[in-house]
């Protein structure tokens, strides 16, 4: 069968999925919206803004209110390389600081910020294969429900008990892996899409978990299931693409994937790295300089005290040391060449199992909590697939926690501590499970936590800002020391989707080949914040190694889809995506006091390693955000200007 025969590349079909009401609307894709806004995250930041515009800026993400979009984009199950990513979008319950503290010098209130989460594996392949671009769900179900997606045919089913454990005489879901044994078994052939235990107690920064380990993670797209009553989603169907011109776009891909290859033998590229090592050469190159790398010393450790540590203890934990128990090669649909995801396994011991091999992102914030224990690295990292929990935000809330733990301001009992990893994992549990008063505090916003804190125990809140690097509606900052790079530390405080974030520009490369002045900086960061919208609305990997401005890259997409651009209209389209997330941001609450707001650890110099002595400037930090708003050609308080939107046909 062939997909919506008005539409190339796409199957042109919307569906909205109104869980107040049980009821299904499919609706034509309006081509005009795909152009401008390609598919994926662009699309569905649109969809969201349409729905925003109808029902006023969202106050509280864990409502019916706040809509939930996932689909896939025009290359999605198509043979160029890496197109094998779908993409969730909503507004994020973990961004969310409703009140103007005292303790954060009294910031304007965020309401959540709209939050894209990319996903590998087969689950967005097998929606469109339904006959489905996009899935739209609004509103909350009056009882646990999950959702069939058939050949363009969409069922909302109440859910079965035996999706459902007792825990702690509470009823809840069971474990991911359970939820999709269950659901494959019931229809061969699908993927299934679900929140688990930890999404359906609506924690904060609860995952989607697809394909035992293929996450939407991030700001807390679980936690938003859950608050709508909504199990998991299952997808299976065998619709074809059409395509506007079959043999040209075969013959595109056909020079694109010899230049990934050619890129992948070369060792001069850090692509060439990923097929043995996945992201986890990234560890040896920031403990000591190595893949490429400088000299090293940015390795977050104790709470991003330091960016160096004991190098005998570093070993332990190391790019060498994660090979030597990874195993075969388990990659994303429609990935070739790259290939950096690899099975793991640990035979004996408390954790034993067979899995994934974690990622750098996961390994270094949990070495950031003092772990060098890679054994319990993999299986506490099995464990947050099993839940649905979000590894980078948990090993954040973690390091603050010991952190307080040890400074003697923890008020519960048998808190977690550094560098013990049982400590993590009772911690894990009591949050999933929501079982105790520590996992019922630490399952919320971080502001949320220190303001409770602050009232039930009469705890500092300079202590507790300092050591809560996600404070002040934080997403949490990535693996990489925001004490060295100020481009990088720019491109954290900057993302749409929360301070912290480090998917949406990534500078250190440059930065360590010599990338430095405000103006440089801030032009690096935009030019990267506009290619990495343009990767997630395109589906396709941030490994992916090509230029998406090439005559190769257009002409494919001309071939699929019939949408013709230029290099500038191409790029036009990035930055038409970032600016219409930031205006919807704008009104969620999002000003440059967020964007300026530094951690106060962050002012404090690193003491050890290459890098000593190194800090964030805010001054340096506030010369660099007035370049960056001065080229986005937003106010010098960080707000997008009517004349912008219409300059880029968003309004």
């Amino acid at each position: 069968m062939k997909g919506t025969s008005s539409f190339f590349g796409y199957m042109g079909r919307w569906a909205f999925i109104d869980l107040n009401t049980g009821q299904v609307t499919w609706q034509e894709a309006d081509p005009e919206v795909c152009r401008l806004f390609i598919g994926g995250r662009g699309l569905q930041a649109f969809l969201i803004y349409q729905h925003l515009q109808k029902t006023g800026w969202l106050k509280n993400p864990l409502s019916p209110e706040n809509r939930l979009v996932i689909g896939n984009s025009s290359l999605n199950d198509t043979s160029l390389p890496t197109a094998g990513r779908g993409s969730c979008s909503f507004i994020s319950p973990l961004t969310f600081s409703p009140l103007a503290q005292a303790w954060l010098g009294n910031c304007p209130p965020i309401y959540g910020l709209i939050t894209h989460s990319s996903c590998g594996g087969h689950f967005h392949n097998r929606l469109k294969r339904a006959g489905v671009d996009q899935i739209i769900i609004d509103g909350r179900a009056d009882k646990p429900v999950r959702i069939l997606v058939q050949e363009e045919k969409i069922e909302i089913i109440e859910a079965e008990e035996e999706l459902f454990e007792k825990k702690n005489a509470q009823k809840v879901l069971r474990p991911t892996s359970q939820i999709i044994d269950y659901l494959t078994k019931k229809y061969p052939g699908s993927s299934t899409l679900t929140t688990g235990p930890t999404g359906w107690n609506q924690v904060a920064f609860a995952n989607l978990t697809a394909d035992y380990h293929r996450n939407f993670g991030r700001g807390g797209a679980g936690a938003v299931f859950g608050s709508k009553n909504l199990v998991a989603i299952t997808a299976s169907g065998q619709k074809k693409i059409n395509f506007k011109d079959e043999t040209r776009f075969k013959e595109a891909v056909r020079k694109i994937d010899e230049a990934i290859k050619a890129h992948v033998a070369d060792p001069n590229w850090t692509v060439s790295f990923r097929p043995e090592t996945g992201t986890t050469w990234w560890l040896d190159r920031a403990f000591r300089g190595g893949y490429l790398g400088k000299v090293g010393g940015y390795l977050p450790w104790h709470n991003f005290d330091e960016g160096y540590f004991d190098p005998q203890l570093y070993e332990k934990v190391s790019t060498r040391a994660f090979l030597e128990i990874a195993g075969k090669h388990n990659v994303c649909s429609r990935c070739r060449h790259i290939l950096c995801t690899r099975t793991a396994s640990v035979k004996e011991g408390p954790y034993a199992h067979e899995g994934i091999r974690p990622e750098f992102e996961t390994i270094a914030l949990w070495i950031n909590c003092c772990l060098t224990d890679r054994e319990g690295i993999f299986y506490l990292n099995h464990l947050c697939n099993d839940f649905g929990v979000d590894t980078m935000t948990f090993g954040s809330l973690m390091a603050a926690v010991m952190e307080l733990n040890e400074k003697g301001l923890w008020p519960f009992p048998n808190g977690p501590i550094f560098g013990e990893v049982e400590s993590m994992i009772k911690a894990l549990k009591e949050i999933t499970y929501r079982s105790s008063d520590l996992g019922q505090l630490l399952a919320q916003s971080t502001d949320q936590i220190i303001a409770d804190l602050i009232a039930a125990f009469n705890l500092s809140p300079a202590e507790l800002v300092y050591c809560f690097t996600t404070a002040y509606a934080g997403l949490g900052y990535a693996g990489i020391e925001p004490k060295v790079f100020p481009g990088m530390f720019t491109a954290y405080g900057t993302s749409n989707r929360g301070r912290g974030d480090h998917t949406y520009a990534w500078t250190i490369q440059a930065e360590e080949a010599g990338l430095s002045g405000a103006e440089d900086i801030a032009a690096y960061v935009i030019n990267s914040q506009i290619n990495k919208a343009l990767t997630d609305s395109l589906g396709l990997c941030d490994f992916f190694p090509e230029d998406y401005f090439s005559s190769d890259f257009l002409e494919a997409y001309e071939a699929l889809t019939g949408f013709s651009y230029s290099p500038e209209s191409f790029r036009e389209c990035g930055r038409r995506i970032y600016v219409l997330e930031r205006w919807i941001n704008q009104h969620q609450g999002r000003t440059r006091a967020y964007d300026a707001f530094i951690p106060p650890k962050f002012l404090k110099p690193l003491t050890s390693g290459p890098q000593a002595g190194q800090a964030v400037d805010p001054i340096y930090y506030k010369a660099i955000l007035d370049a960056y708003y001065a080229l986005q050609e937003w106010t010098v308080d960080g707000h997008i200007p009517e004349s912008l939107l219409e300059k880029l046909k968003i309004k």
